[in-house]
């Protein structure tokens, strides 16, 4: 076992090694399989990686932690402090997360009446495909849901939902504003009640962290023995066996040669630089804003799937859009050294039926990033936002207080940085592509702002 694991743990090769394997054939073929196989497999190892890491106490500052088929409630609003292993996360919602196991029967949900507040449950599949429960689906009634996986049956006297795999990770999400409506928020988010067989306690452990080293294929191998093989899939399914990964195979690491190990090793470290370059392709591109309406489905898309879960998962556009820009008015990259203006003209405000907000994230990790004020969203619900004299409203980007005053200042980070527009459940105009949100506009360092400086509360 301990050379089973030191094989696996064994570092990546390097570029010269990479290019000194070119003449090798069977490092060739791994690393071309190999490199297939981190697009194909990387929702799936990557949410493994987090069930691991978040059944089990890898860290003393872990948000959360909790077995298996049990809720666990981050009990705060997200910060740059307790954001934990969450990318691009929101700092508007309450989360909720459990990691559910179905193999051996349903799991039962129980939601208490919601009323007008906005909640989404996203149940998600190793595929990366999300199932939402919630203010969209049930109008904020009370409900029993059975969860039932790809083999399962479904009980008597309640709401059946089926997910694709056995293996899920549901990630909650219950709105609520700093002060009095935090606790309200969170006596509703206590709640809900999730029944099933429990895992084992939570125990110390160490992180997982398989995108290092060959421990990625015996995940992924792990994973694909787990789901039905899916229709279009079956020769692809074959290649993997054959490269020892497969959902027929056992992998065992050990038995490789070492021309196999170093294509694999080749293979997944040119994976993260592939997705990067290669793996979203928006469907829209408006105003320097960029979304897809694909990427809740994309099919056979392995590129655009992988690239979604790297960039922290995705909501059904039904539930929420999440357009992103990485880029000012000048096709220049967003960075914290600069300022920016985001104008919503009047009437013009995010088209939505929950809520809107406009988040920043360090680009190279797409996470938070601690601020003097503390405030890492703003939107509809931020308190004492000041409107323009023309009803319109501007909102600025720094990472210093801009000279227009706090009330519409969204801190961002000092270095390169990209930003996320929420829109939860999206009106018409917005799913299909025909509300652009207005664009970052650089401002000069000494640039006025001119009678836009004349604002009124609103």
């Amino acid at each position: 076992m301990l050379i089973l694991l030191a094989a696996m743990a064994a570092e990546l090769p390097n570029a010269e090694q990479c290019r000194a394997a070119s003449g090798d054939p069977e490092a060739e073929l791994a690393r071309s399989i190999g490199l297939q196989a981190y697009v194909y497999g990387y929702p799936m190892v990557d949410l493994l990686k987090q069930r691991h890491n978040e059944t089990r106490r890898v860290s003393p500052a872990q948000p959360v932690a909790a077995p298996v088929n049990t809720l666990a409630i981050y009990p705060h609003l997200l910060t740059a402090d307790v954001q934990g292993q969450l990318r691009a996360a929101n700092a508007d919602t309450l989360y909720l997360n459990a990691w559910l196991d179905l193999s051996q029967g349903p799991v039962m949900l129980d939601v208490p009446a919601m009323g007008k507040r906005y909640y989404t449950l996203a149940f998600m599949d190793l595929y990366g495909r999300p199932v939402h429960i919630g203010t969209r689906t049930n109008s904020g009634e009370a409900r029993r849901y059975a969860l039932i996986g790809p083999g399962g049956t479904a009980p008597a006297g309640a709401d059946v939902v089926r997910l694709e795999t056995d293996t899920v990770w549901m990630l909650g999400r219950v709105l609520a504003v700093a002060g009095d409506d935090l606790e309200r928020a969170r006596a509703l988010a206590d709640a809900i009640r999730l029944v099933g067989k429990a895992g084992p306690a939570v125990s110390e452990a160490a992180p997982l962290r398989p995108m290092e080293s060959l421990q990625f294929f015996a995940l992924l191998n792990q994973a694909l023995g787990s789901v039905p093989i899916r229709e279009g899939e079956d020769a692809l399914m074959a290649l993997f066996d054959q490269a020892g990964f497969g959902p027929r195979v056992a992998f065992d690491a050990n038995g490789l040669s070492d021309g196999q190990r170093l294509g694999l090793g080749c293979a997944l470290a040119a994976g993260p630089g592939v997705l990067s370059r290669r793996g979203f392709t928006p469907t829209h591109v408006r105003n320097g804003w960029m979304w897809s309406a694909d990427i809740a489905d994309p099919g056979f898309d392995y590129l655009l799937r992988a690239e979604a879960a790297r960039g922290g998962y995705v909501n059904d556009p039904a539930e929420s859009i999440y357009p992103a820009a990485v880029t000012d008015d000048r096709g220049e990259p967003l960075d914290g050294t600069k300022r920016y203006r985001v104008r919503f003209a009047r009437g013009a405000l995010p088209p939505v039926d929950a809520f809107w907000s406009l988040t920043a994230y360090d680009r190279a990790t797409s996470q938070l990033v601690p601020n003097a004020i503390e405030r890492y969203t703003i939107g509809d619900r931020t308190p004492g936002l000041v409107h323009d004299s023309d009803g319109s409203l501007s909102l600025y980007l720094s990472a210093t207080p801009p000279p227009e005053g706090q009330a519409n200042w969204l801190p961002v980070p000092a270095t390169p940085f990209h930003i996320v527009l929420r829109m939860y459940l999206p009106r018409k105009e917005a799913l299909e592509g025909n509300y652009a949100p207005p664009v970052v506009e650089r401002i000069a360092q000494d640039q006025e702002i001119g009678d836009d400086n004349t604002r009124s509360a609103h």
